[in-house]
């Protein structure tokens, strides 16, 4: 029988460190109450309190310390960030969704931009959507046939996000808006065939 070590994601270094963090914490609590129920002579267990808090303070302080320089280096924004193999412009405007194959000049009209509702993409390609609105916000989620969101960012507007997908199955996915936007916003509705 050989044992099988799975690498960590950063979900699961950030659950383990959490848990670290938690004995820690309840470790000290525990020796606290430990030490602190043997009589001692009040002036005398002051100090020794406020040294142990002392020296808890700063090992604490430096744990965050270097967990925060750890993690900041861990981010995956500029780490995963790939060169997508196809870039779609997504315009959100009340009620409806304008996508097209093709990037946009900053100062073009977005209400007069030429996206349709509905677009084709390749399968195991990727893809990112560089995502805006013309009027208020509204949030680009993709679901898949099942039912199951995929991937979501938010549609501001003066704002691009660029959110990065690979489609891995060949059907049909719908995009829908998340962020309440008026009376018509259960109807914001666009598909995205993938082949």
């Amino acid at each position: 029988m050989s044992l099988v070590i799975l690498p960590l994601t950063i979900q699961t270094t950030a659950a383990l460190v959490s848990l670290l963090g938690t004995l820690l914490v309840v470790s000290v609590v525990v020796y606290l109450f430990k030490t602190s129920s043997d009589y001692e002579e009040k002036s005398s267990a002051k100090a020794k309190v406020y040294r142990m808090r002392d020296r808890y303070f700063l090992g604490l302080a430096l744990t965050i310390l270097i967990v925060l320089i750890t993690s900041l280096s861990m981010l995956p924004y500029p780490k995963f960030h790939k060169n997508p193999d196809s870039v779609v412009t997504v315009v959100a405007m009340q009620w409806l969704w304008k996508m097209a194959p093709e990037a946009i000049a900053a100062d073009q009209d977005l209400v007069a931009f030429a996206g349709k509702n509905e677009i084709t993409l390749p399968v195991d390609k990727l893809i990112e959507f560089r995502v805006t609105s013309a009027d208020v916000n509204h949030n680009f989620a993709i679901y898949n046939s099942k039912g199951t969101l995929i991937a979501q960012t938010q549609a501001m507007p003066k704002y691009y996000n660029n959110l990065q997908y690979k489609f891995t199955e060949k059907g049909e996915y719908e995009v829908l808006c998340l962020e309440y936007c008026g009376m018509p916003h259960a109807y914001m509705v666009a598909k995205i065939h993938i082949e």
